[in-house]
């Protein structure tokens, strides 16, 4: 459903770019706000095996993902942890191709993660919270190559941002440094390929833009010791 409601608001983006193109327009937005939250896992022998990852949704889609599930069945404004037990995972669509709107790369080149496994689900402040874990295909050896973790949506249709620091789980000699995106010069290129977008074309044509979220994502770089 979430993967649905994405490629739907695609068809919109011709609108869009018509309206960024007006003088005074104002800069395009997402649809839906996630706070992030990330840990980088490494085993025993300090390889990087896996990501776990936190998403607290804005109250708004936090509210509809409520209703629209029946997580709150008695209608108190608290959806019951038993329901969000039995929903955690329900959120994305995994089987029908949801890309997970995180990635790990090494040089330049993106790591393969797994599927998502341990969902959790919980309320808190208003807001819907979810957690699962993305294992790495391969477990990967963090020296000898610049390694950077990012989230974000690639059609930006869901802005992430990572408002606390991403922690280092296994070994107490890596770090990670946050080099921030420049938005402004983000908006700028989004507005720019919105704005380039036939508008005579069929308005519920579905648009490809290109990787465009990551121009708005803060990249993490993992520096760790070498091994000895």
């Amino acid at each position: 459903m979430f993967l649905l409601r994405r490629m739907t608001l695609r068809a919109q983006l011709s609108a869009l770019a018509l309206f960024l193109a007006l003088p005074g327009a104002a800069p395009a937005h997402p649809h839906v706000f996630i706070d992030a939250g990330f840990e980088l896992v490494f085993d025993e022998d300090g390889r990087l095996e896996a990501v776990r990852i936190e998403w607290a949704y804005d109250d708004f889609y936090s509210l509809m993902l409520i209703e629209e599930n029946g997580l709150d069945a008695d209608g108190d404004g608290i959806p019951e942890q038993a329901a969000l037990d039995a929903y955690a995972g329900g959120d994305v669509d995994w089987a029908a191709g949801f890309p997970g709107d995180f990635t790990i790369e090494k040089d330049g080149a993106a790591l393969a993660l797994d599927g998502p496994v341990a969902h959790e689900a919980r309320f808190e402040d208003g807001r819907y919270v979810t957690s699962h874990v993305r294992p790495l295909a391969e477990p990967l050896d963090p020296t000898g190559g610049r390694v950077v973790a990012r989230a974000y949506d690639p059609t930006y249709f869901v802005a992430y941002d990572v408002p606390g620091e991403p922690a280092v789980i296994g070994r107490d000699d890596c770090a990670l440094r946050r080099d921030r995106a420049d938005r402004e010069a983000a908006e700028q290129a989004y507005g720019e390929e919105l704005a380039a977008i036939d508008m005579t074309a069929d308005p519920f044509e579905e648009i490809d833009l290109p990787d465009i979220g990551v121009l708005f994502a803060d990249a993490f770089v993992l520096t760790c010791a070498a091994s000895s």
